[in-house]
């Protein structure tokens, strides 16, 4: 599903530079905006050792100015579900007048925070987001904490996303921020200004 605004593809092959490249240059003329605002990749287990090298293909040539995610064995995009199939999934969306800020937060954050913490921690007071879209690790992180002192911060203001799934076995995920990978904690994206959850 494409429009003015936003628009997302499923790329199914392995790690290919050039074929990334001309894949995201693609879908970025596909976006009839001018401008890319925000980035949302999910990638299966077997891009983990080229996760960093991927990220950068698609921020530079699907020109993605804030990219986030994490890994996912089931893929989502344009409406269609790739349960493990693999790939990776990418959507990018314009959302004009939004004011889009990015953090990066941990387990020692989560077991430290009290209070207004978070505001501190992250630069966002509540009356300048209008919510929030998370991505976590499960194993690594204690979600349950995190999401109890992130509501004392924030509530009533809606958290979106979820936990990143990949090889169970050796308890491995991914977390993405534009062009980091991050195999604990979690990342969360305010979303203020024109733009609401």
């Amino acid at each position: 599903m494409n429009s003015e605004f936003s628009i997302a593809a499923h790329w199914p092959g392995g790690f290919d530079e050039t074929g990334l490249r001309d894949w995201a240059e693609n879908l970025r003329r596909q976006l009839l905006a001018p401008q890319v605002s925000l980035g949302l990749v999910f990638m299966s287990p077997k891009f983990f050792p080229h996760a960093k090298a991927v990220l950068e293909i698609l921020r530079v040539h699907a020109r993605i100015p804030l990219l986030a995610g994490c890994s996912s064995a089931g893929l989502i995009a344009g409406g269609r579900e790739f349960e493990n199939a693999g790939g990776l999934a990418l959507a990018l969306y314009s959302l004009p007048g939004a004011e889009l800020n990015a953090v990066r937060f941990t387990q020692s954050q989560v077991e430290e925070a009290n209070g207004a913490y978070w505001h501190h921690e992250t630069g966002v007071e509540p009356k300048q987001t209008n919510g929030w879209l998370v991505f976590i690790d499960p194993f690594h992180l204690d979600s349950e904490s995190w999401i109890r002192g992130w509501n004392e911060a924030y509530a009533p203001l809606p958290a979106f996303g979820g936990l990143a799934s990949g090889n169970f076995s050796d308890q491995t995920t991914q977390v993405y921020l534009n062009g980091d990978v991050f195999e604990d904690g979690g990342v969360a994206i305010s979303f203020g200004g024109a733009v609401k959850l």
